[in-house]
């Protein structure tokens, strides 16, 4: 019934681990966690807007850490595979909007039943042969109409506090044009840094808030509202299937692993019902990260699940630093995490604008895109759900090609 792929097994992979741990492994485990977790300032942002109190948006972040944390080390052991587990990006984005709609409770119970819905599609081998038959191009596009204002929200930092803001944005700049430099020292980090210290300097920063103290998990009970659902739950499932797990997939094949397809699904989803439980959101496989430990540089193949397992620890040590996250967030500067959240989807938005508008079903992407944008409301039920619909419609009216090639691609 359950059609989980096999692996190596955890005390193998376990006993071999030292053999592995050198020090380009412990440097890919470092970058994985810098880039897999620093968009952190978007979830932070998001828990800000929606007023969230202290406690249960330290929760929030502690538990995507510490589940993400704990799936890391036990996937990369078992399949002996550099497997990166976090949380899903866009989904924050859907999240945050919702949470100007909705009490946390709703949203969470929505996210619940996103994951099992997700879990059963993995557990049951549905991932292979449903996937094919979503088009991406529409998905992304209503991903991309999601992440855009992130990307609009840098400019509007500029003119509120031009030198935190700017100094900020100029970091971020100057340490992306040299892509080796970038490798090894991630540009969201030297912004953080630089802007920090600009801020201090111009006092804009208050210290006294900063908390240095442990996390502790918070139990919040999901509610479940009808149009919460109908409008959350579709586009968070397809965003805990689609968005990750493909580009996950994709970056292991081509480094000659063979991925467990249903194994990332089903983890995902598990993942998303312990997160919602407390105050957390979806759980992903995460592709950059993967991407970062699974190159060739990092060591030999049968070898690189170590810098993921490292990963694992970090994420799990940064879980309990979850306060320090928070309070900082809301010590310093506005425009200063305005920036910081945006230059942090910079990549994640140019890469869903390219797989939206890079091939077929252009219009069904575009109209996603719009609608999704537009944020409407159509009987209490958010942008998100139409964006799908209505690139779906736009496709099948005007681009019923594209479909039929879809459909002949997956015959085949």
């Amino acid at each position: 019934m359950f059609k989980i792929e096999k692996g190596e097994g955890l005390t193998a992979s376990l006993l071999q681990l030292s053999k592995y741990t050198t020090p380009s492994v412990i440097g890919a485990a470092i970058a994985a966690v810098l880039f897999g977790e620093g968009p952190i300032f978007i979830l932070l942002k998001a828990a800000a807007e929606a007023g969230l109190p202290n406690n249960i948006a330290i929760s929030w972040l502690a538990v995507c850490f510490l589940v993400g944390g704990l799936f890391t080390i036990l996937m990369s052991l078992y399949y002996r595979q550099p497997i990166y587990v976090a949380f899903s990006i866009p989904a924050i984005v859907l999240i945050g909007n919702a949470l100007t709609r909705y009490p946390l409770n709703d949203v969470l119970g929505a996210i619940l039943i996103a994951g099992l819905i997700v879990l059963v599609i993995g557990i049951s081998g549905l991932f292979k042969m449903a996937i094919k038959y979503v088009p991406m191009p529409i998905i992304q596009g209503m991903i991309a109409g999601t992440l855009v204002s992130y990307g609009i929200a840098i400019i509007g930092a500029l003119p509120k506090a031009p030198v935190v803001a700017g100094s900020t944005l100029l970091a971020f700049l100057l340490l992306s044009i040299y892509p080796v430099v970038a490798q090894k020292f991630p540009p969201v980090l030297g912004a953080l840094i630089i802007g920090f210290i600009v801020a201090i300097t111009a006092g804009s920063v208050d210290l006294q808030a900063i908390s240095f103290n442990i996390s502790t998990l918070v139990f919040v009970a999901p509610a479940f509202n009808i149009k919460a659902i109908l409008e959350l739950t579709l586009p968070l499932a397809i965003l805990s299937i689609g968005f990750g797990n493909v580009q996950a997939l994709g970056i292991l094949s081509s480094q000659g692993y063979v991925p467990p397809t249903n194994a990332f699904v089903a983890v995902s989803g598990l993942g998303s019902i312990i997160n919602a439980l407390f105050g957390g959101h979806n759980a992903v496989i995460a592709g950059p990260s993967i991407a970062i430990c699974a190159a060739s540089e990092v060591g030999p193949q049968e070898g690189r699940y170590a810098a993921t397992f490292i990963s694992g620890i970090l994420s799990i040590i940064l879980a309990l630093l979850a306060p320090l996250a928070i309070t900082f967030t809301r010590a310093v500067p506005g425009p200063f995490i305005d920036v910081l959240a945006g230059v942090a989807m910079i990549s994640v938005l140019s890469n869903t604008f390219a797989q939206a508008f890079g091939g077929s079903f252009r219009l069904g992407a575009l109209f996603s895109l719009l609608v999704s944008m537009s944020r409407i409301t159509i009987w209490n039920i958010g942008a998100p759900f139409w964006a799908l619909i209505a690139g779906t419609i736009i496709s099948l009216l005007l681009e019923n090609k594209d479909y039929r090639n879809m459909l002949a691609a997956i015959k085949k």
